[in-house]
């Protein structure tokens, strides 16, 4: 290729804002670490902080999905009667954990991850949470817990899906300059 053509080459191929690779797997770290500080307690936060910190490290093996059995066998094994908001919390922290594991599986930790990639993944959980956090009021009002509205879990899915919108609408847009 030579000199010539390279400026036309970007011209139609252009490349958006981007993160390097390495921040996926710290941002499953972070998520799991604040996951399991809101559901666990006692030694099963030490073993969730400690898991949390092995997905961040090993992210390709199975430690994340131990991770996320951990997380709901927590949620289980709390009193029921104690059912508030953090289980709407829950819902949303698990919902972006899985999908920062796939994410951080299928790009390389040296490479960079372009902003505008993540908008389907980004407009299929934002949709997901939004239905998952209707049902999770649902299952609140049911018991009678629901004094504190999910409404900032909803408020992000419904944002989510904004922002997955409007990265979608980018690439479009530019696929057909």
């Amino acid at each position: 290729m030579s000199e010539s053509t390279r400026p036309r080459v970007r011209a139609r191929f252009p490349i958006g804002p981007w993160v390097p690779g390495v921040v996926l797997p710290i941002a499953v770290g972070v998520v799991g670490i604040l996951a399991s500080l809101l559901v666990l307690q006692d030694a099963l936060l030490l073993v969730g902080v400690v898991l949390s910190i092995a997905t961040a490290v090993r992210v390709r093996s199975a430690t994340p999905w131990l991770l996320v059995a951990l997380l709901a066998v927590g949620q289980l094994s709390r009193d029921p009667a104690g059912l508030d908001a953090s289980l709407s919390a829950l819902v949303l922290g698990l919902h972006v954990l899985v999908v920062l594991v796939l994410l951080a599986r299928a790009v390389p930790v040296r490479s960079r991850l372009q902003l505008a990639a993540l908008g389907p993944a980004a407009l299929t959980t934002g949709l997901v949470q939004v239905l998952a956090q209707v049902l999770a009021a649902l299952l609140l009002a049911s018991q009678g817990r629901l004094e504190v509205l999910p409404a900032a879990s909803t408020v992000g899915g419904a944002l989510l899906v904004l922002l997955a919108g409007v990265l979608v609408l980018t690439r479009r847009v530019d696929r057909e300059d």
